[in-house]
């Protein structure tokens, strides 16, 4: 007989080839199976295959009418230039060293052509020039202050940088231009005076090696440097800046302003007035029914539009009398409200909080008069159960509110700024300070003494802490002590464990705060911002009034403590807001530290946020800059690599420059870090970690026993689901408890050695504070101060 063949069977230890990785894209095979037979399909594939199809003669076509109409724009632009129908061209002017000052350039720039007309408005240099048939306008800003030199660059479309001719800048200086290229810049000229006026050719070529040199290190190089030494020097210069292609930045193209000439106040009553801002409507257009954002100060209506009064700065002068008219008027019915946050329904949840009769109740249940020592947070309701007996007041008041309650003001109650009560809580809960996340925490325990009697020994010991307190958190990231005197699964009863940080789920929408019900949500956010953009370009909308007029804009209910604050010498700018930008949300942004910034900045901190045309102060909380639908978040801003802050904010449309300052113990202002929006989005899910460390008593092999991590069998069982780890990357869970003091018997995947610690990631969501204060006046500007100071 024949025996059968013998075939062989694979094995379940098989190993398959890799399948093909086509990367982002779809592979042929995919396209046709989407395709379904169909053949005539549009879409991003079929439109670039539609125009690689196009022939050569229909490309050079194609390219002959952008050229046309490109051509045609800027030919309408000089004509209208000419015509005086658009505002004056802004330029600031920035003085980086040297013996030339502001007005002493500008006046030789008035000088140098006989048919310019010099004339002054408000801290701007205007100079009609008919030889080139336009207008500019100079903003010469005090350079210790950044706030009015970053204010003047936003309205600006050319940066005039004056250099020394020595080629060396002060630390001040140095900061000031960091500071102006991560906000953004327009076109930039740079000038050196006295450059041409130096006989030696020699000397001329190395001092002139030297500014460029200057200027490589900034990327602020271009085709050549200017003099302004002369007449013809001047005429080269100004014919420069009114030729020169603007590249305006995306605040200007997208929103309508006014750079402020004249500021008036009618009907004045409780505290509030009419403010009658006058100036030149920029940007493409400032519609009346829509918001208006005054910086420092907040959202405002408009009454109406007007030209109250001639153009004071003309091209050429006009022959006639002026008319007043009103432009537009408001209507009440397409007016956009002032309502920025939502009103929550209180009977929309459930019912768990005492009414107003139980508080009532409980306040005459109270000692009448006498105030009570109770735990922090706690309401008169509450403290009408607590027992005045003193050893059940030191066994529950130690033991349950510092690990329960305190934890809830830790995290959610101690951002107030109430510093006795947050004195009250470090006596009360020592484990605060083990916990290292608590901003409050980083200041010492100690009454505040006067401004007055303040030393330098009590700030510098005070950074010293901070030093120390971050130091500590990069030894042992996120690590924290079991307490003795409470149970583990009180005190972090809010944590809970994941089995795998990327891939674990967790609810958006669990425990939110009462706070996410005042703000508000879109349902698509790019398909919103992509239609606010797009109304940006229709200046035919009822109540839009064009650029370049001088108006006259009548914004209501304005305080009138504003009017009276604002610094004359600093600029005022006034902008339009697209839709829904007035509306509360929650505002992530990405900062990258700024390598002047030395001193630890916690979370929570206490800071004031430059978002491109607002200005605020908030207390954001900071977490990872990472992919995926959870982020860690992080105790300290990171010295390297970028970082989200998270906080309740306006909404603002991207892209939008971001700078961030602290305001330091002498209330001067430091740069921290800049960055940009990256979405209003209130689903960030950002998770605080603890770590819980326990050391293996006796190993054998991969059966360990660890000690020191729990101290009672009750926390041992609590937390026996949850994964342990090593820093070598084993991974093992708890099997059983061994006696009553904390030991407890673990298997891990592989052997540990004696070196080796076992750890536990607890993680609990965090929520930022609504700490958010537009109320940043103008006199409470602060001169920055340089370092070497």
């Amino acid at each position: 007989y024949r025996m059968a063949p013998v075939v062989h069977k694979p094995g379940p230890l098989k190993q398959k080839p890799k399948p093909h990785k086509s990367g982002s894209h779809r592979t042929k095979g995919q396209i046709d199976r989407d395709a379904r037979g169909r053949t005539k399909l549009k879409g991003p594939a079929q439109q670039r295959k539609a125009l690689r199809a196009i022939s050569k003669e229909d490309r050079r076509q194609v390219s002959a009418q952008n050229r046309v109409s490109k051509l045609k724009t800027i030919i309408d632009a000089k004509r209208a230039n000419a015509s005086g129908s658009v505002a004056p061209t802004l330029v600031t002017l920035v003085t980086l060293g040297g013996l030339t000052s502001s007005s002493d350039l500008i006046g030789s720039l008035a000088g140098c052509d006989e048919t310019i007309v010099h004339s002054k408005g408000h801290n701007v240099d205007y100079l009609a020039v008919p030889r080139f048939k336009s207008r500019i306008g100079f903003l010469t800003p005090d350079s210790t202050v950044l706030d009015d030199v970053l204010d003047s660059i936003k309205v600006s479309s050319v940066l005039l940088l004056v250099w020394p001719l020595d080629g060396e800048i002060s630390e001040w200086t140095e900061l000031l231009i960091s500071a102006i290229l991560s906000h953004g810049v327009p076109s930039i000229i740079n000038v050196v005076p006295g450059l041409a006026s130096i006989n030696s050719g020699k000397v001329k070529e190395t001092t002139r090696r030297n500014v460029e040199k200057l200027i490589d290190k900034w990327s602020l190089s271009q085709p050549r440097l200017l003099h302004a030494d002369s007449q013809s020097d001047g005429v080269v210069l100004i014919r420069t800046i009114t030729e020169a292609k603007k590249k305006k930045m995306v605040l200007q193209k997208r929103r309508g302003h006014v750079y402020v000439e004249k500021l008036d106040m009618i009907d004045e009553k409780d505290g509030q007035c009419t403010l009658l801002a006058t100036g030149f409507i920029r940007g493409p257009f400032l519609n009346v029914n829509r918001l208006v954002h005054l910086p420092g100060c907040g959202d405002f209506q408009l009454e109406k539009i007007e030209m109250r009064e001639e153009d004071p700065h003309p091209l050429k002068q006009r022959h006639g009398m002026f008319e007043p008219k009103v432009l537009a008027v408001a209507d009440p019915a397409k007016q956009e409200s002032l309502q920025s946050e939502v009103v929550p329904d209180p009977m929309d949840a459930e019912q768990t909080w005492p009414d107003e009769y139980d508080a009532v109740d409980a306040e005459k249940l109270t000692d009448g008069g006498e105030k009570r020592r109770v735990p922090k947070g706690t309401s008169s309701y509450q403290a009408a159960w607590i027992v005045e007996d003193e050893e059940e007041e030191e066994g529950e008041g130690e033991g349950e509110e510092s690990g329960e309650d305190m934890e809830d003001d830790e995290d959610e109650d101690d951002e107030s700024g109430d510093e006795e009560a947050d004195l009250e809580g470090l006596e009360a809960d020592e484990e605060e300070e083990q916990e290292m996340d608590d901003v409050k925490g980083c200041e010492t325990a100690t009454e505040a003494p006067d401004e007055d009697e303040m030393e330098d020994e009590d700030i510098d010991m005070d950074e010293v802490e901070k030093y120390r307190r971050e130091r500590e958190n990069e030894k042992f990231p996120d690590e924290t002590d079991t307490p003795l005197d409470i149970p583990a699964r009180v005190r972090f009863q809010k944590y809970r464990g994941l089995k795998s940080f990327r891939t674990s789920p967790w609810d958006t929408n669990e425990n939110l705060p009462f706070d996410y019900a005042r703000i508000f949500k879109f349902a698509n956010f790019r398909r919103t911002k992509k239609l606010m953009v797009a109304s940006t370009m229709d200046s035919c909308a009822e109540g839009a009034v064009d650029a370049g007029l001088y108006a006259t804009l009548h914004i209501k209910n304005v305080p009138v403590d504003f009017a009276k604050e604002w610094r004359h010498s600093s600029p005022l700018v006034i902008y339009s807001l697209l839709p829904h930008e007035n509306k509360m949300c929650i505002q992530n942004i990405v900062i990258k530290r700024h390598p002047t910034c030395t001193v630890p900045i916690p979370s929570k901190s206490k800071l004031l946020f430059h978002v491109g045309f607002r200005r605020f102060e908030v207390e954001p909380v900071f977490s990872q800059h990472t992919n995926g639908d959870k982020f860690k978040m992080e105790r300290y801003l990171r010295p390297d690599g970028c970082t989200v802050a998270s906080f309740f904010a306006p909404i603002t449309f991207a892209p939008a420059s971001t700078l961030v300052f602290r305001i330091d113990a002498k209330g001067r202002q430091e740069l921290v870090g800049a960055g940009c929006v990256l979405d209003n989005n209130p689903d960030r899910i950002m998770l605080k970690r603890i770590v819980l460390s326990g050391h293996p008593y006796k190993i054998n092999r991969r059966s360990v026993v660890a000690r020191y991590m729990f101290f009672n069998r009750e926390d041992i069982e609590w937390f026996k689901p949850v994964e342990l780890y090593t820093p070598t990357g084993r991974r093992g869970h708890i099997k059983d408890t061994i006696g009553t003091h904390g030991h407890m018997k673990c298997r891990f995947d592989q052997q540990l050695n004696a070196q080796d610690s076992v750890m536990m990631s607890l993680y609990k969501r965090v929520f930022p504070k609504w700490t958010y204060n537009p109320r940043v006046g103008y006199a409470e500007k602060s001169r920055i101060a340089a370092r070497s100071e």
